[in-house]
């Protein structure tokens, strides 16, 4: 088999008829960026093949163009055994089938699918999107070129099929395998592949029967144990109670209560009493500090009234001098004051003036740029014009840049509704004779030459006076697009209306215009920026210029007649009248400075003065409050009487303390410590709470004794021995039992353990064969290696330098991957050899070979391509530009 033909429509990001172009034998490269579609194109191919094109699984249903109703149509040409065939299906929605051989429709629906499977020599498909045979080991998605091949049963038929007919049916060959398989199902009834009994099988269930009995057995057995246990336990019980019941056990826990209780109550009197003497103690002390504390309150006040008396002496002969300095400060102060208000008053008239002459200065100048301004109005009322007229034309031109957008979104969907109601139409052609010209008229027109057309609606065609012949689709077929044509129809002739066109063209023109115009209206708004206009009209700016020059004019005639001129004077006579002004502020501001200074100086020494003055009297107000309280407290007639009563207080409390203090110590030493009364008041607790649970147990241990007594009564007479008997000859069956389905696994497991012996004796001569076609391949990349094959071609390891293998799990990715296609192409080849050939499909393969590498396998694939097709699919364009072969490109259908 060789694709020679791809074309799909409503399949993924295909909404509309698409196709492969470029398909060729050997080597085929199909290289376009991510999402460009490539995968889509390869799931579609193998569900056109492998797929029943009724059905509507999941994987169908993915195919689909999102967003639109459409069905997921695919179209394959292929050669086959020297015949062109075409296969075209559509799923989803509308499901049909067609298969034509040499232009020629050979089955249809159902007939047409498993035609299709019976020339590509595969199993009829159950509807999965699965391949199956070869093409399950030559087509590689997506992802899974990483992956060695996976011999599914139909795959490695295949593969034994091309070697038997080499070295012919072997022991270890398919009927080894087939005894193998019957022998894994029966084993696979009675236990699992770790070798435990199969669940619902009869080995599991003769399990069951025995571990059921030994459990029954194992609880009969438990109970007699509890059994025994319990009337154990009750005697120990019964003597524990008559141990507890004995009086003079407890009649001494009582007496002991007793004694511990009396030793608490005589410890707590004395410690109350031992309170009692601490609180008197404590009072002592408090007194005996206060009598100190005011013996030392009168000794500080006495001294601190003598001090008070001296420094106030000292305060009053510093106050007389500072009164003298103090008026000669203020006489000197008011003299500079008076001079310097006389200067400031001068110089309050030459700054009217001087300001006078400054505003004429500045209004002469201004009127100096009143042409200035002129020249700009008059450019200003010029651009305004132009301005109005751009937006007049604007206003009147509906063709926007959206109209236009709307415009194109229309005319693309009318574009594909057509495309496919003329697809579903019926075609007409009228091809005319020598005499034919101007003698036919064709869908109203009158034809000079050959003519075709789709009848998308019924399409008339008069032959002169002899006949009219009128061609119409199919009743209701393409309704739907018909609906929509004419809602778009009706869009655009209100697009149209709207601009104020009526036609397409005149719209688009319209445009162009607008674009002219809205350029015209930026130049316009770049002349009105350079003129200072941001955003606003250029009245406002006309408005403010005009009002500059009026205010320009007035300005020089309210400066004039404040200088009290009649013409404008020139510029030397107002710079004269300036200097001369300016001269006699600079005298008077020397002079002034001068006297600042003066009266700084005199207010610096009334601050000086007033500040002594404060100081010394505040220290005496402070001195004057202070003595009035503390003579208040210690007058000096009173003050030997009042430190002698101080000194006797502090005496009788100094002797109070003494008593109490001693009287505290005695007690102390009689009374018990807060440990001793701890220790006690424990002692009482913990014989009162032994007293009780004394009590307590004896009620549990009567209560445990009742039960115990019910249980073993209940539990002695259900027969339990008798039970246990009859339970041990069960176990004993089912054990046997099981012992017999045990030995029969023995025996199976034995019989395939020897033919799996045979087959691994066989199997290098099975992969001869395989060896043979890798050899080449597997040199083109890794030159003198070997591949180690294993039980269905799996692949165990690479031998290339020394006797012992690589393990393949243990190579880096890449490696894998280049093996696993490698393996591939030999088995593509030896399939192919046998004159079964299958095209090579790798999806986005090789992604992670370094430079030197992936051209060694593009050295590889072009080997395969010499006998079959290989198609690759990639998106690295750069890196699979060495490859060769036939480029192909997606491209729309038609």
């Amino acid at each position: 088999m060789r694709i020679t033909a791809i074309e799909v429509d409503g399949v993924g990001r295909f909404g509309t008829a698409t196709r492969v172009d470029g398909l060729g034998p050997g080597v085929n490269i199909l290289s376009a960026g991510n999402e460009a579609g490539k995968s889509t194109l390869f799931r579609a191919v193998r569900a056109c093949l492998f797929e029943r094109h009724n059905s509507k699984n999941e994987f169908l249903r993915s195919l689909a163009t999102e967003g639109l109703s459409l069905p997921v149509c695919v179209t394959l040409g292929f050669e086959h055994d020297g015949a062109d065939y075409v296969l075209r299906k559509s799923f989803v929605k509308s499901p049909a089938a067609s298969l034509a051989r040499g232009g020629v429709e050979i089955a249809r629906g159902r007939e047409a699918d498993e035609r299709v499977w019976e020339l590509l020599g595969v199993a009829p498909g159950g509807g999965r999107s699965v391949d199956e045979a070869a093409f399950g080991i030559l087509w590689v998605g997506q992802g899974k070129s990483f992956d060695p091949p996976a011999m599914s049963d139909a795959a490695a038929n295949a593969l034994n099929a091309a070697i038997q007919e080499e070295v012919g049916t072997l022991v270890g060959g398919e009927r080894a395998r087939k005894v193998l398989a019957e022998l894994k199902d029966e084993l696979s009834k009675l236990v699992t592949d770790t070798g435990k009994p199969r669940r619902g099988g009869p080995y599991d269930e003769a399990e069951a029967r025995l571990a059921g009995f030994a459990r029954e057995l194992e609880e009969a057995e438990r109970r007699l144990a509890v059994l025994d246990a319990q009337l154990v336990d009750l005697a120990a019980k019964r003597a524990e109670g008559a141990r507890l019941a004995d009086p003079a056990i407890e009649a001494g826990m009582r007496s002991d209560l007793a004694a511990a209780r009396t030793a608490l109550k005589e410890g707590e009197s004395a410690a109350a009493l031992l309170g009692r003497f601490e609180l008197a103690e404590q009072q002592a002390r408090a007194a005996l500090d206060r009598a100190t504390q005011q013996r030392a309150d009168l000794t500080q006040r006495a001294a601190r009234i003598d001090a008070d008396r001296r420094r106030e002496a000292d305060l009053q002969a510093k106050l007389a001098p500072l009164d003298a300095e103090e008026r000669a400060a203020r006489d000197a102060l008011a003299a500079a004051r008076a001079e310097i208000a006389a200067i400031d008053a001068a110089a309050e008239r030459d700054a009217v003036a001087e300001r006078d002459l400054q505003r004429l200065a500045e209004a002469l100048a201004r009127a100096a740029g009143r042409d200035d301004l002129a020249r700009r109005e008059a450019a200003l009322v010029a651009l305004g014009d132009r301005l109005v007229a751009n937006e007049a034309a604007l206003a009147g031109n509906g063709a926007t840049a959206t109209a236009l957008t709307t415009l194109d979104a229309i005319e693309r969907e009318q574009g594909g509704l057509l495309a496919r109601l003329e697809a579903a139409a019926p075609h007409v052609s009228v091809t005319l004779g020598p005499e034919g010209a101007g003698r036919v008229e064709f869908a109203g027109r009158r034809l000079d030459a050959d003519a075709a057309q789709a009848a998308v609606d019924p399409l008339t065609i008069r032959i002169g006076d002899i006949a009219t012949v009128t061609v119409s689709p199919p009743a209701g077929a393409g309704k739907a697009e018909q609906q929509k044509l004419q809602q778009l129809n009706e869009r655009l002739a209100a697009l149209l209306d709207g601009a104020g066109v009526s036609t397409a063209a005149e719209l688009r023109a319209a445009h162009a215009r607008r674009r002219e115009l809205e350029a015209d209206a930026a130049g316009l708004r770049a002349e009105l920026e350079a003129y200072g206009v941001r955003g606003g009209s250029p009245a406002t700016a006309l408005e403010k210029l005009r009002t500059e020059i009026a205010r320009a004019d007035s300005l020089v005639a309210e400066a004039l007649a404040a200088a009290g001129l009649d013409t404008p004077p020139t510029a030397a006579d107002l710079a004269a009248r300036q200097e001369a002004l300016r001269g006699g502020r600079d005298t008077a501001r020397r002079r002034r400075q001068t006297l600042e200074g003066t009266a700084e100086a005199q207010n610096a020494t009334l601050a000086r003065t007033g500040a002594a003055r404060g100081e010394l009297g505040g220290a005496l107000g402070e001195i004057a409050g202070r003595l009035a309280a503390d003579l208040a407290v210690l007058p000096d007639a009173d003050r030997d009487r009042l430190m002698q009563a101080a000194d006797a207080r502090v005496a009788a409390a100094t002797a109070e303390r003494g008593t109490k203090a001693a009287a505290l110590e005695g007690q102390r030493s009689a009374a018990p410590s807060p440990e001793e009364l701890e220790r006690r008041a424990t002692r009482v607790t913990r014989l009162e709470t032994a007293l009780q649970n004394n009590e307590s147990r004896r009620g549990t241990l009567e209560r445990e004794i009742a039960n115990l007594e019910g249980q073993i009564q209940s539990a002695g007479g259900d027969g339990l021995g008798e039970r246990a008997e009859v339970l041990r000859e069960e176990r004993d069956l089912a054990a046997r039992d099981v012992e017999r389905h045990r030995g029969h696994v023995a025996t199976l497991q034995l019989l395939r353990e020897t033919i799996e012996a045979c087959y691994q004796e066989q199997r290098d001569r099975l992969h001869a064969p395989l060896r043979r076609h890798l050899r080449p391949f597997l040199n083109d990349v890794f030159p003198q290696a070997e591949l180690a094959l294993g039980d269905g071609f799996a692949i165990t390891g690479l031998h290339r330098n020394g006797p012992e293998a690589e393990l393949f799990e243990r190579l880096s990715v890449g490696t894998q991957e280049q093996i696993a296609v490698l393996v591939r192409l030999a088995m593509g080849a030896l399939i192919c050899e046998r004159g079964q050939e299958v095209p090579i499909v790798l999806d986005d393969a090789l992604v992670f070979s370094d430079d030197g590498r992936i051209e060694q396998m593009f050295d590889a694939l072009a080997r395969a391509g010499r006998t079959q097709q290989v198609i690759v699919l990639t998106c690295r364009s750069r890196a699979f530009a060495k490859l060769g072969g036939h480029d192909l490109s997606i491209v729309p259908a038609g």
